[in-house]
Parts: C-alpha cells; sequence; structure tokens
C-alpha cells in the first residue's frame, strides 16, 4: 500500500522507475496487490543515447530494502523491466533524501 516516506520505518531501496502513468499505475497495482508497503517519488533522470542526453522525469518506487528481490521480480514478471537492482542503489533512511 502507498505510504509516504515519513510512514515507511527502516531502509529503503529504490525498485522502479515509471516513465509514463501506465507502468507507474501497473507497478502500483502490483504491490499494492501483493500487500507491500511502498513510497513514490517524482524525480529526474537521464537516459543517453547515440548522439545526447535527455533529462526526464519519473517516478520512483521505493520498497522496504528488505524486501526488494521480491518486489523487483515481481515487477518483473508483471511486464514491467525498468527495475533497479539493490547493489545499483544506495538505500537510504527516506526517498526525498532526508
Amino acid at each position: 500500500m502507498r505510504r509516504s516516506a515519513d510512514q515507511l520505518s527502516g531502509d529503503v531501496s529504490l525498485v522502479y522507475i515509471a516513465g509514463n502513468v501506465v507502468d507507474a499505475e501497473k507497478a502500483e497495482r502490483a504491490l499494492t496487490a501483493q500487500g507491500v508497503d511502498y513510497v513514490l517519488s517524482l524525480e529526474p533522470f537521464a537516459s543517453t543515447s547515440l548522439m545526447r542526453t535527455r533529462e526526464h522525469t519519473g517516478l520512483f518506487v521505493y520498497v522496504p530494502t528488505a524486501q526488494h528481490r521480491s518486489c523487483r521480480e515481481l515487477l518483473e514478471r508483471s511486464g514491467l523491466t525498468d527495475t533497479v537492482g539493490v547493489d545499483e542503489d544506495l538505500p537510504m533512511e527516506k526517498p526525498d533524501g532526508a
């Protein structure tokens, strides 16, 4: 279930970056259906092509670090491929960096 950063205690890790509303809603449905607490945060990210780097805004999905692996697998089974490995992200107390 979606929580605010203040409501989710302990370490959280980035598990998914949604680049559009359809994927964001799909991620929320999958996590909610499994009873996973998660935090959403709009954040900038960059994508690089052959010629240039472009800035975008995505919806970053954070989950408790202890549940990261199972959440990542759940999202991938749901067809969401822009997952982030726990080793690719530094866990932090709150996704807003506080």
